[in-house]
């Protein structure tokens, strides 16, 4: 007789959207196993961003990123009340100069579209919400807002940890697929190999996780390989702490970035960023380059009153693993039961950027709601 699966789900990867779907899952009786290579969860792309809950009103329509950013916005903010996690629902202003005009109307137009309500407010209006910005004609979406991203990710890991089973600093160096599970092998970090079967697996190993797929399905995954974009932020002096209460973006980009744009987090600290850097697989680094100290400030100076080259400061960056599938102006979630091609009970999500955290509920819901119910557990 075979020996049983050890565990029912095995997730890999214990970033926002992993600690998500362990959080559902928890609910219910499977057993799950959550492994991660690093030290504890959320430390690489989850905890290396704006920490912004979007509205969804720089993503197409009929994009997966688009439906899953709304629903989860909707679901971010109750579940911080529900747990008093600290955010702020400030709102948005989108910044634009009067050359920008035919770019603007573009947008409003693509809002109205969406359904996505929003106001339209001239120079003096903008100053008036925001008296240190400068906007020949602005956009304010009011269902923004900013999140205590790391306290998230602690709420979701008590939750999931009460009948979940984590392992950091582990490594699932082979992955077979055998008659009615898979096999993994996983490196501890004392270099010990030990073996663990799972009926299941889901895949969200963030700038990994194609790779893994990769790992398990060979041939029969037909996606375009990630590409990896390093954004850096840049903060700004103790002088402008409490200075903002509203996010301050620009215009859409002509590519996949949502430019350089004013955010801030509970304490009223202030960044701006991040820029757009595309960087090969094997070059992971997330020193900020100071020599982009003038790039920011010719950027950000054009929409902040009085800012001075000094004001600036080099913080932190991350790196997002974006999918392309048909342009590269708009990348978009992978997120599959690979079943039709071959590999029942694998989950694959793969090029998760932004917006995934606020989509993270949503995500961790659809595969719970639609895609574990068809698996053989």
């Amino acid at each position: 007789m075979s020996k049983q699966p050890e565990f029912d789900v095995a997730i890999i990867g214990a970033g926002v959207v992993g600690l998500s779907i362990a959080h559902f899952l928890s609910k219910t009786q499977l057993s799950v196993l959550v492994l991660d290579s690093e030290d504890n969860f959320g430390r690489v792309t989850s905890s290396r961003n704006s920490e912004v809950i979007h509205s969804g009103i720089f993503n197409p329509t009929n994009s997966l990123k688009y439906q899953l950013c709304r629903r989860g916005n909707e679901l971010i903010y109750k579940f911080c009340d529900a747990n008093k996690i600290w955010y702020k629902n400030c709102g948005k202003i989108i910044v634009s100069k009067e050359e920008e005009i035919d770019n603007f109307n573009t947008f409003t137009e693509t809002l109205s579209r969406k359904k996505i309500e929003y106001d339209i407010l001239t120079s003096d209006q903008s100053s008036k919400m925001e008296n240190h910005i400068i906007s020949d004609k602005s956009i304010y979406i009011d269902s923004a807002g900013v999140i205590d991203s790391h306290d998230y990710m602690n709420h979701l890991f008590r939750i999931a940890s009460n009948n979940c089973t984590f392992i950091f600093e582990s490594k699932a160096n082979e992955i077979k697929k055998m008659h009615d599970r898979y096999q993994l092998r996983i490196q501890r970090k004392n270099k010990e190999i030990e073996t663990i079967n799972a009926s299941s697996i889901i895949n969200c190993a963030g700038l990994n996780s194609y790779n893994i797929a990769k790992k398990i399905m060979d041939e029969s995954l037909e996606l375009p390989t990630l590409k990896f974009f390093k954004g850096s932020y840049f903060a700004l002096s103790s002088k402008w702490r409490n200075k903002f209460n509203r996010l301050v973006y620009s215009l859409p980009q002509p590519d996949d970035s949502l430019g350089i744009h004013i955010s801030f987090d509970a304490t009223g600290r202030t960044k701006i960023g991040p820029d757009y850097e595309k960087i090969e697989e094997n070059n992971f680094n997330y020193n900020v380059n100071e020599h982009a100290h003038t790039k920011f400030f010719d950027s950000a100076k054009n929409y902040i009153k009085n800012l001075q080259f000094n004001d600036l400061t080099p913080d932190y960056s991350g790196i997002r693993p974006k999918l392309f599938f048909t342009s590269d102006n708009y990348s978009e979630f992978y997120i599959k039961n690979e079943s039709k091609n071959g590999f029942p009970n694998l989950i694959n999500l793969i090029g998760i950027d932004s917006p995934g955290l606020t989509a993270s509920l949503a995500i961790g819901e659809l595969v719970f709601e639609t895609m574990i119910p068809k698996m053989n557990l």
